[in-house]
C-alpha cells in the first residue's frame, strides 16, 4: 500500500494528513486529533483554573 499526502483509512475511517513539518490525524467527524503536547496543555491548564477556584495560585507553587 502507498501511503499519499492525504490518506483515509477504510476501517477507521480516520484521515492522516502529512504537511511540510509533521503528521495530522483527524476523527472520522473531521476534529483534529489532538498531540501529547496538546493534550498536556490543555489538562495544566485545567489544573490551575482548578486551584484558582480554590483559592491557590498554581504560580506560586
Amino acid at each position: 500500500m502507498i501511503f499519499t499526502a492525504d490518506w483515509v483509512s477504510p476501517r477507521l475511517g480516520i484521515r492522516f494528513v502529512m504537511t511540510d513539518s509533521e503528521l495530522e490525524i483527524y476523527r472520522p467527524d473531521g476534529q483534529k486529533f489532538l498531540s501529547y503536547v496538546e493534550l498536556v496543555g490543555n489538562k495544566t491548564k485545567k489544573f490551575a483554573a482548578k486551584l484558582r477556584e480554590l483559592g491557590i495560585n498554581p504560580d506560586l507553587l
